[in-house]
């Protein structure tokens, strides 16, 4: 059976096909500010294996989370350092994925083999519908399979994962780009893992302000 799509602005009608979708764990393509995503609810063990399996991703490899704000990142995880806090109210929403300790609360499949989650508030209108309508976190990673480039419009994901999704948003082609910077705050200095759209030199300057031993090389 082929994809549903919808465009947004969502009406009524479109918002509860969304929830019921969100609810159910049905695969999902909605866009970000870069590229596509291949995701839906978080919190749906079965829907984090399925995408795994079709980006031939890694099963210890954890799923980057959407999620609404810092209020979010203090319920999935813990010992969150003041550096961090400090750059959620500077960065966030914004191209900047965190990496924290998960929380012991957090469901087991959404951290990975070092028990940290990794996690980024988007400031794309869709995802933050998408978080306001379904109240769980997104699976945030893009839509590609492991190795390939990201997919940029909705058409193209659809090509690339068939029948696989059966939901798409298609909110345009997205503008492609550098990915979010990635930033490992569970240990000190805080440790870039992954340059990006973000430099490091306005993550330095932040935390030089706030909390100098976290300042990352």
């Amino acid at each position: 059976m082929s994809a549903r799509v919808l465009i947004p602005p969502f009406g009524p009608e479109a918002r509860r096909v969304l929830a019921r979708a969100l609810a159910g764990g049905d695969l999902m393509t909605y866009p970000t500010e870069t590229s596509y995503a291949l995701g839906g609810n978080a919190l749906d063990e079965t829907l984090c294996a399925r995408i795994r399996a079709l980006k031939g991703r890694p099963a210890e490899k954890a799923l980057l989370l959407l999620v609404a704000g810092a209020e979010a990142a203090e319920r999935l995880a813990r010992d969150l350092h003041p550096g961090a806090r400090a750059l959620m109210a500077r960065f966030w929403p914004g191209p900047l994925t965190l990496v924290f300790r998960a929380s012991p609360n957090l469901a087991p499949h959404l951290a990975d083999e070092r028990g940290t989650v990794a996690l980024r508030a988007s400031p794309h209108p869709v995802v933050r519908e998408l978080l306001e309508i379904g109240g769980v976190p997104l699976i945030g990673t893009s839509a590609n399979r492991s190795g390939e480039p990201p997919l940029l419009t909705a058409p193209g994901v659809l090509a690339a994962f068939g029948e696989a999704v059966a939901l798409a948003i298609d909110g345009g082609a997205a503008p492609g780009g550098a990915p979010s910077t990635l930033l490992d705050t569970t240990v000190l200095p805080f440790r870039l893992l992954r340059a990006g759209a973000l430099h490091k030199s306005r993550i330095q300057a932040v935390l030089v302000e706030t909390c100098v031993e976290a300042v990352p090389e």
